[in-house]
């Protein structure tokens, strides 16, 4: 039911954007890299590679495109991320079947959780397998020493490897918080775990190239009608107000449940490291580098779980008043906060902007918090109301200018230019279009065409214009 729930929530904004791609990502990386993985090698072996070539494989065994490939695969981890929550549920909270699902409920229609399977797919599929790890590993821990390693244990190591070798950002987490616990309870399976997962971590930092870079450029999110987060909306107001809506209603409960949960130590620590770094704008309050946004997104993640317990709680003080209603109330509560958060994780999901403040909490703080949360799922690198805009702008290209002519543009289209343009046209982009106009007009190396908004489009070189995009011949 867990695994079903998860997929079907997962799988909702899609239906509704079809047939167009949600996901910032999925249009500029998940899909083109997946269409044409040989290409990309270069830039795919220096960002943790092992999530897109389980993507290319997948497409190969089954022959779907590449557009299906990347959809069915993040709907089906949403569906075991599910699973996850659900076991640590059941083994840390150590609460039963119902509250189980309760929790896991209330988890995955928050919206730190949908942000990141909006496009942020490597990181869902890497907590996927932290939780499991963490599942596995917690009844063994609270004993000296175990009799026996087992399939357990080998199935722990797996997941270890796995969830160091997809993401960064989740890798460092879970390495520090294996150090962290390994330290207070120092048991044989703990230990190896630590070892080996820190290995491969090292391992697979020390081939990749330019890791500061590929930090920065994987941890910003990039929205609002295709303009990236820049420095000037990295401050500390902008990721005050992130903190308030992502995390906001979660803190009260949230709390609650840290101090109730007794023996949970391996749940509380990563916790605590994304609260703290969640928080090193106050210390570096200019400094992107630290990607604190990110941190308070995985903060969120965390802290729901934390919070639906909380809730659990609050429910089990109320029983055991001895009161007529106290019944009634105890029912009531976690259906009720169920129910609103639900609602906000549908709205959030289906709703093409997500401008209504009035329906939506987040909405009341979108402009300070849409360079780092899109404004809705029904989004990617534009809005979806405007992809048919965009193609039909290629379509254009394809059908009206020469092959092997230069189209430049924003960098946010990349995705669609790769996939669109053909007869070996190539599509360059920059932060400083002028520049890079002026450059080609010095150096000419063919035809070159510039794609913009229409609103920017000058008329005298102007040979194609629809409602959003203009197209004009540079040289």
């Amino acid at each position: 039911m867990v695994f079903i729930m998860g997929c079907v929530v997962r799988l909702v904004p899609e239906l509704f954007a079809f047939p167009y791609p949600i996901g910032y990502d999925v249009i500029n990386y998940y899909i083109p890299v997946t269409t044409n993985f040989a290409d990309h090698w270069t830039q795919i072996s220096s960002q943790f590679p092992l999530y897109v070539s389980f993507l290319h494989l997948t497409q190969i065994a089954t022959g779907l495109t590449p557009h299906t490939t990347v959809v069915i695969f993040a709907t089906v981890t949403f569906g075991f991320f599910s699973v996850s929550v659900c076991l640590i549920a059941r083994k840390v909270l150590k609460v039963d079947s119902k509250n189980a699902f309760f929790v896991t409920a209330f988890v995955i229609f928050q919206i730190a959780v949908l942000r990141t399977t909006w496009d942020l797919h490597r990181d869902v599929f890497a907590l996927t397998m932290m939780l499991f790890v963490f599942a596995l590993i917690y009844r063994e821990s609270e004993k000296n020493e175990p009799k026996n390693l087992g399939w357990k244990f080998i199935l722990t190591i797996i997941l270890c490897v796995l969830t160091v070798s997809t993401a960064r950002i989740v890798g460092s987490l879970f390495i520090v918080s294996l150090i962290i616990y390994s330290c207070i309870f120092k048991t044989k399976p703990v230990i190896l775990c630590t070892i080996l997962a820190l290995s491969f971590f090292t391992m697979e930092l020390s081939i990749n190239h330019n890791i500061t870079s590929n930090i920065v450029h994987d941890a910003i999110s990039k929205t609002d009608h295709g303009s990236s987060l820049r420095s000037n909306f990295y401050n500390p107001k902008n990721l005050l107000y992130l903190f308030l809506v992502v995390d906001g209603l979660l803190v009260p409960t949230g709390v609650i449940g840290f101090v109730k949960l007794k023996n949970g130590i391996l749940l509380k620590i990563p916790l605590l490291i994304t609260a703290a770094a969640s928080f090193s704008w106050t210390v570096f309050p200019l400094n992107h580098s630290l990607v604190s946004d990110r941190w308070i997104i995985l903060l969120g993640i965390i802290l729901s779980i934390f919070s639906a317990y909380g809730i659990y709680q609050l429910v089990l003080s109320i029983k055991i008043r001895p009161h007529r209603l106290s019944n009634l109330a105890s029912t009531i509560l976690p259906f009720s906060v169920l129910g609103i958060f639900i609602m906000m994780g549908i709205l959030y999901e289906i709703l093409p902007n997500a401008r209504e403040p009035f329906m939506l909490w987040y909405g009341v703080a979108r402009s300070y918090t849409d360079h780092f949360v899109p404004p809705s799922m029904q989004y990617n690198s534009l809005e979806l109301s405007d992809n048919n805009k965009i193609i039909s702008a290629i379509s254009w290209i394809n059908k009206n200018t020469q092959p092997n002519s230069i189209i430049i543009g924003e960098k946010h289209w990349r995705g669609f230019m790769e996939l669109y343009l053909h007869d070996h046209r190539t599509f360059r982009f920059s932060d400083d279009l002028p520049a890079l106009t002026s450059g080609l007009i010095k150096h000419p190396v063919g035809p070159v065409y510039l794609i913009q908004y229409s609103d920017t489009r000058d008329n005298k070189s102007n040979i194609y214009s629809n409602e959003l995009f203009s197209i004009n011949k540079i040289r």
